[in-house]
């Protein structure tokens, strides 16, 4: 998904943050909508995202998928999938 005119700019990742991307045009739009309901909350998960998204320990709000989601072949590799719980 290329920006367009209108489009939020994000700032890149500095120091030893992460960088954030959508692996689905749904997720994007499921991030959008979810900023709209909780901007706070997603500015907080945005953050933690940031800077640690996968937790050495699981947290109230991040913690491993199970079952067929818990991990994703990106790049040929298996990696762990993680949920952030952002409450509205």
């Amino acid at each position: 998904m290329s920006p367009k005119r209108g489009d939020r700019v994000v700032p890149p990742p500095v120091g030893g943050e992460w960088d954030v991307r959508f692996g689905t045009a749904e997720a994007a739009k499921g991030w959008e909508e979810l900023g709209q309901k909780a901007p706070g909350n997603t500015h907080r998960a945005f953050d933690a995202l940031l800077t640690d998204p996968a937790p050495a320990n699981e947290t109230d709000r991040q913690h491993r998928l199970k079952g067929d989601l818990k991990t994703r072949i990106l790049g040929g590799l298996e990696l762990p999938q993680w949920e952030y719980e952002v409450t509205v």
